[in-house]
């Protein structure tokens, strides 16, 4: 299976993804058609925007946005909360959207070693108890504030990014293969319909 065919692209950019392995629900077909992915590396932010730790954190709209604006103006700019969060967010359009971006936020912006973002992204994804994430939250302010030079606000504000995951996040990974097998079973239903249905 070719991972450039466009006739795919096109169905599933228009959102003709019934029966098709996690695009089919309602809330991904409306995200798809704001979306419109080209490719597979959109394909698995596609996948994995629509769960509760994007939605919660608040990354779905910003998203959504820059990539029209992207799509409009190619000189766009994309914000970013703090300098430090670009090359961690940057294929995200500087938002977090899958779990392994909750470590590499805490290590760039908070300055915490790789143990102390796994034990954070553990805290989180498993809905530890409100006074561990607490010891976390305080940890990654006071880290935004001293490592990146960050103010109060900007700090608060990126926690509120990471602390979403609470509710659930795919690694990108997991995102990247569920991906994958969107676009092939995609890729049967536009070439083998019957076959496929």
């Amino acid at each position: 299976i070719p991972f450039g065919d466009q006739p795919t692209f096109r169905a599933i950019r228009a959102a003709d993804t019934v029966g098709v392995f996690q695009i089919e629900s309602r809330a991904q077909m409306q995200s798809i058609r704001r979306t419109r992915p080209e490719n597979l590396e959109d394909l698995t932010i596609q996948v994995a925007i629509v769960r509760p730790g994007p939605i919660q954190g608040g990354a779905i709209n910003p998203y959504i946005e820059r990539r029209r604006r992207l799509r409009e103006d190619p000189a766009y700019e994309v914000p970013y909360d703090h300098p430090t969060l670009e090359p961690v967010l940057r294929e995200t359009l500087g938002t977090v959207i899958f779990q392994d971006q909750v470590m590499q936020v805490a290590e760039a912006f908070a300055g915490f070693t790789p143990g102390e973002a796994d034990g954070l992204r553990r805290a989180i994804s498993r809905k530890r108890s409100q006074e561990m994430l607490q010891r976390h939250r305080d940890d990654f302010i006071a880290g935004a504030l001293r490592h990146a030079g960050a103010d109060m606000r900007t700090a608060e504000r990126v926690w509120e990014m990471v602390e979403g995951f609470a509710g659930f996040g795919f690694p990108k990974a997991h995102g990247a293969a569920f991906g994958l097998l969107a676009y092939q079973s995609t890729w049967l239903r536009v070439h083998y319909g019957p076959e496929f249905l």
